[in-house]
């Protein structure tokens, strides 16, 4: 039979969604994504059945529903009240149906209204339903009487909240015990895990036994050393340090494989490994003291299993808990790793470790520390043959071996980690591709990086020839008179074509200079859209917002808390174009920032993780001498020489030389002439008169040589270069063109002519 639960979900975007039983919020998860987190909460619950638990507990009713609720409550802080908003979701139920054989809730009596506010984890009953906001903001007020302000900014959440329903298959009584017999008598019988490892981790020896786990290939010496150090006597923890992707976990999954395997009498045999994540540790834990009993608990049941704990983030234990008491959860597991209570597997990169030193010594000194270098490329070839032979078979399809070699070879060059790991995941999805033909071929793998990527497809295929003077015409096309920015985006690209460009440092860094609304923007556009296919690639941020000193912190997230809005938009969508708009503005901290993007194509955020700046292309903007460029370069006319000299002496005046030096190069933008003026004006036209609502009634607009004029005479200004010209075009053009329409709505098909009457304004005629 099945048995019903409501889950509460939150999701983070670009982090993960969180989770939990409604009825039982110590039942939770943090998971990427949302099927991966019903899996995690579906295995704790089968589990708790299987043991004879929750079997009479009601946890399910039909006419559940949710409510947004605004309000505000009051704080402390240092000795005053300070008002805090609250946006919080309400779930409520009426009159209760107890589940066949339950016992009937108290709280369900007729007429009544059961009222939850899981973010808070409080509930009650209510007899009038036109009573509930009142209610709730009685109960909330109760919870949070006279709360410190931190208590109430960790509350504070205004992403998507819903109740979900998950059903568990659960197996009756008599079948329970027959199978249970059954387990008994077979050799290969294995115990359930104890309570509390279950709900806080996942058992990795079950996901092997279950063929869910990859293996690690050409890593015999690493598992080894892996496998020696957690089965001595003094059972040692290990910190496995390699660089991103490089294959840290898959040692783990190795180990528990060969423990799966191992004969009676080897150090190996039986030996169990657990899996968690600093999500799933801290899920569920909302007071002073919960975490703690939860990791003591974990501690206690290792002990006594002598089991391994794993966890891939050493950066995520690390942030993990502190708060005034200064005890997180690394000092809080310290006593029992230095003693040998307990047995860790952790997994850090080289920074995350030279960053730890500083704040965790002694931790960092309890632990065997095993480097994990990348494979040599022979070894890599082998283990993606290796491994792709497994993806094959699951997904019954052949890998061609120029499918092999193009995997590894897209991987590796644009930085999507070293293989296998990165070549195995874009040979997956490239059996997606493949509906009618059982045979995977280069082609279909270079199709698979196009779409998860968004490079076009004659960028990245080594068969197709790349034309670099028609893609010179059109970016001339798309951005008028700025020859000099042009040329710099065709030869961009050409050398990504080649694949001649530096992969250890962001595609491309460049400092845009020149007047406002010459095209430093349009630039960034053009770019987005031709290499990714969409202007939604372009991450723009306005450096005049962080102008203020500490702003840099903005940008990566505070130590402990959320990444920052340049971090998480390129951890989101790591192929992109950025965009930094009058970078001069922003204080001396961005300034150290951009150091490590541009120097180094990686950024720290504030919780201790790489984001990888690799398959980006930054874009600083500055106005820097561009008011000293109208008045001793004259107006549009001078060489790119000159141009070049003027803008790069500016730049050099201002900025450090250490931020120049990571820079490719300085590309001045001239300043707007008649005749460029005058051909936006045409292009801006056309494209306003080329709008569905003219298309679709069949209307024909013409317009000659004055309107162009008076338009670029009205729309353009010095101090802001062609950025008016879109206002007057709707002010001049298309609000009449639409008065006129709206008064001709029955005359089919009309042919429209816009002319500039003898009084200086814009009219309209049908055309003659």
């Amino acid at each position: 039979m099945d048995k019903n639960f409501h889950l509460f979900v939150r999701n983070y975007p670009g982090l993960g969604v969180a989770a939990h039983v409604l009825t039982h919020p110590n039942l939770a998860t943090f998971a990427p994504d949302l099927a991966t987190a019903r899996i995690d909460i579906a295995e704790v619950l089968r589990r708790l059945i299987k043991r004879g638990e929750l079997q009479q507990s009601q946890t399910y009713w039909p006419d559940l529903r949710t409510k947004k609720l605004n309000l505000t409550v009051r704080a402390v802080q240092h000795g005053r009240l300070l008002p805090v908003p609250l946006k919080l979701t309400v779930v409520t139920r009426g009159r209760a149906k107890p589940e066949r054989g339950a016992k009937k809730s108290s709280t369900s009596a007729k007429g009544q209204m059961h009222v939850w506010v899981p973010r808070l984890d409080v509930e009650g009953s209510l007899q009038d339903a036109s009573d509930l906001e009142a209610y709730v903001e009685e109960l909330v007020r109760h919870e949070l009487y006279m709360a410190p302000l931190e208590r109430l900014h960790s509350l504070a959440y205004l992403g998507d909240e819903t109740v979900e329903t998950i059903s568990v298959t659960t197996k009756t009584r008599e079948t329970a015990r027959a199978l249970f017999a059954a387990e008994r008598k077979s050799t290969t019988y294995h115990p359930p895990p104890p309570p509390g490892l279950s709900e806080a981790s996942r058992c990795l020896n079950e996901e092997a036994r279950a063929g869910l786990m990859e293996r690690a290939w050409e890593r015999t010496a690493e598992v080894t050393m892996l496998a020696e150090a957690v089965t001595s006597a003094s059972r040692a923890s290990v910190l496995l340090v390699g660089p991103p992707s490089v294959g840290k976990t898959s040692l783990v999954h190795e180990l528990v494989h060969r423990a799966e395997a191992a004969p009676s009498g080897h150090p190996l045999h039986g030996l169990e490994v657990y899996s968690t994540s600093g999500g799933r540790i801290m899920a569920g834990m909302r007071y002073l003291g919960q975490w703690q009993a939860r990791v003591q608990h974990m501690i206690e049941e290792l002990r006594v299993r002598r089991a391994v704990l794993h966890m891939d983030s050493l950066a995520e234990l690390l942030s993990l808990g502190g708060g005034d008491t200064g005890l997180d959860v690394a000092r809080h597991l310290l006593p029992a790793l230095e003693g040998g209570e307990v047995t860790l597997v952790l997994e850090a990169t080289p920074e995350d470790v030279a960053r730890a030193e500083r704040t965790h010594g002694a931790f960092l000194q309890a632990l065997r520390h095993l480097t994990v270098p990348p494979l040599s490329p022979v070894a890599a070839r082998t283990a993606v043959l290796h491994a792709s032979q497994r993806v094959a078979k699951s997904r019954k399809v052949r890998f061609t071996p120029d499918a092999l070699d193009r995997a590894a070879e897209l991987t590796e060059r644009f930085g999507e980690g070293p293989p296998p790991g990165g070549a195995v995941s874009l040979l997956r999805a490239a059996t997606a591709t493949q509906a009618s033909s059982k045979d995977v071929d280069a082609g279909a793998v270079t199709q698979a990086f196009c779409t998860r990527t968004g490079y076009p497809r004659e960028l990245v295929d080594t068969s197709i020839r790349l034309d670099p003077d028609a893609l010179l015409r059109r970016f001339r096309e798309r951005i008028v008179g700025q020859d000099e920015a042009t040329l710099l985006l065709r030869n961009l690209i050409v050398t990504l074509k080649t694949g001649l460009a530096d992969p250890s440092r962001p595609l491309g860094a460049f400092l845009l200079l020149g007047p406002t609304g010459v095209g430093k923007t349009e630039s960034a556009l053009a770019l987005a859209e031709y290499l990714f296919g969409d202007v939604a690639r372009l991450a723009r941020f306005d450096m005049a917002e962080y102008a203020a000193p500490g702003s840099a912190a903005r940008l990566v997230g505070e130590v402990g808390g959320q990444q920052g809005g340049l971090a998480r938009r390129v951890r989101e969508q790591p192929f992109g174009v950025v965009l930094l708009d009058e970078v001069e503005k922003a204080d001396a901290g961005v300034h150290d920032l951009l150091l490590q993007v541009l120097g180094e194509g990686r950024l720290t955020d504030g919780t201790g993780r790489t984001v990888s700046f690799r398959n980006t292309v930054v874009l600083l903007t500055s106005n820097l001498g561009a008011d000293s460029a109208s008045r001793s370069l004259g107006f549009s006319g001078d060489s790119p020489r000159n141009m070049e000299a003027h803008y790069l002496g500016a730049a050099t005046a201002f900025f450090r030389p250490e931020l120049l030096n990571r820079l490719d190069q300085v590309v001045p933008y001239r300043a707007l002439g008649p005749d460029i003026i005058r051909t936006l004006v045409r292009r801006t036209l056309e494209t306003a008169l080329s709008r569905e609502g003219l298309t679709r009634r069949g209307v024909k607009v013409t317009f000659g040589d004055d309107l162009v004029d008076f338009l670029a005479r009205t729309g353009f200004d010095a101090r802001y270069g062609a950025r008016p010209l879109k206002r007057a075009v709707e002010q001049h053009a298309v609000v009449p063109l639409a008065q006129w329409l709206a008064a001709h709505a029955h005359t089919p098909h009309p042919h429209v002519v816009l002319r500039v009457s003898a009084e200086g304004h814009v009219e309209l005629a049908p055309a003659t």
